[in-house]
């Protein structure tokens, strides 16, 4: 299992282009550099009225994929 550590802050305006479908995923950079691809629908439970922020980890399996986000 591999482990991305990284922070986030995404407005609700900025988030509402998933809903008109003209973004579909989230790319970040991890503590160690390494840019990350997350769909952005797996951040939906993260959501509220301000958007998504905090610090976050990926988890992937030994083929990078996605096994669990989870907010830290």
């Amino acid at each position: 299992m591999k482990q991305y550590f990284f922070n986030i802050h995404i407005s609700y305006q900025e988030f509402e282009r998933v809903y008109r479908g003209t973004a579909r995923s989230i790319i970040a950079t991890d503590s160690n550099g390494m840019r990350i691809q997350i769909p952005a629908l797996r951040f939906l439970p993260f959501l509220d009225r301000s958007g998504i922020s905090g610090r976050f980890v990926l988890s992937t399996d030994s083929n990078n994929k996605f096994l669990s986000l989870q907010k830290v």
